[in-house]
This record gives structure tokens, sequence and C-alpha cells, in this order.
């Protein structure tokens, strides 16, 4: 009876005690309860853009092209400008060379020669003019706050 009751006894240890390596652990499976423990306030919002963000995408695009509209009107203005100083300065060149060769066929002032004359006077004042003009345009442009680059047609 003592050998039944010990085998008894070693029977229902051994059923109690779990068995370590004959069977495979099993990862461990989490449910909702379980993420719901760790869970922040700040996660219930959705991440979504509001339709206040979009609607200052869209402002500041449509000043971005507004900026480039008016630089682009600003580099026109002052090129044109340029270029009405540029055809002065070769006229009065063309003129003054026109004079040279006059001058050095006849030494007397002749008809042609005071008219060239004159011509150069008349190119002077369209080159004073000219740069007048552009000088105001940098003056006005300074008052409106425009970046200096804009007048040279510089691209940030």
């Amino acid at each position: 009876m003592i050998t039944a009751v010990a085998r008894l006894l070693l029977v229902g240890s051994v059923a109690l005690l779990p068995l370590n390596g004959t069977a495979q652990e099993q990862p461990p499976i989490y449910s909702n309860r379980d993420i719901e423990k760790y869970k922040l306030p700040s996660d219930a919002r959705p991440v979504e853009r509001s339709k206040q963000t979009t609607r200052e995408d869209r402002k500041t695009d449509a000043r971005a092209a507004k900026d480039n509209l008016e630089r682009e009107r600003w580099c026109k203005r002052t090129t044109a400008q340029k270029k009405k100083i540029e055809k002065a300065r070769h006229d009065i060149q063309m003129t003054e060379k026109a004079i040279r060769r006059e001058e050095e066929k006849n030494f007397r002032g002749t008809k042609k020669s005071r008219q060239l004359q004159d011509r150069l006077e008349q190119d002077k004042r369209k080159l004073a003019v000219a740069e007048e003009e552009l000088n105001d345009i940098e003056h006005e442009a300074h008052r409106r706050e425009i970046p200096p680059g804009w007048l040279r047609c510089q691209v940030d």
C-alpha cells in the first residue's frame, strides 16, 4: 500500500508540474482591451488635414503667384527702360562718329555738320530722359518696398 500511495503522489505531482521544453511556447495574444490600457487621449482624434489648412495653403499659393506676376512686371519695366538707355547711348556714339567723319572731310562747318550736332543734342536729351525714367522706376520700387533683385531680374 505504501508503494501505491507513493506512486499516486508521484503521478499527481508530475501531472501538476508544467512540462518545460516538451511543449512549444505560444506567442502572447493581445486583444483590444489590452491595447486600450496604453492608449493616450490624443490617439482618439483622427489625423486629417482640416479645411482651414487647405484654405491657408491656397492663400499662400495665391500670394506666391501674385508675387511672381509682380516680380515679372517689375523686371519687364526695368529691362525695357534699360534697353531704351542702351539705344540712346548707341545713337549718341553713332552720331559722334558721323560728326568726326564730317569734320575730317571739311574743316569748315557745313549744313550737314550742324544737322549732326542738332541730332547729337537730341540724342543726349533722349538719354537724359530715359535715365530719369529709370531713376523714377527705382524710386517707385523703393517706396513700394520691392526687393532690388526684382529690378535686376534676379530670382531667389
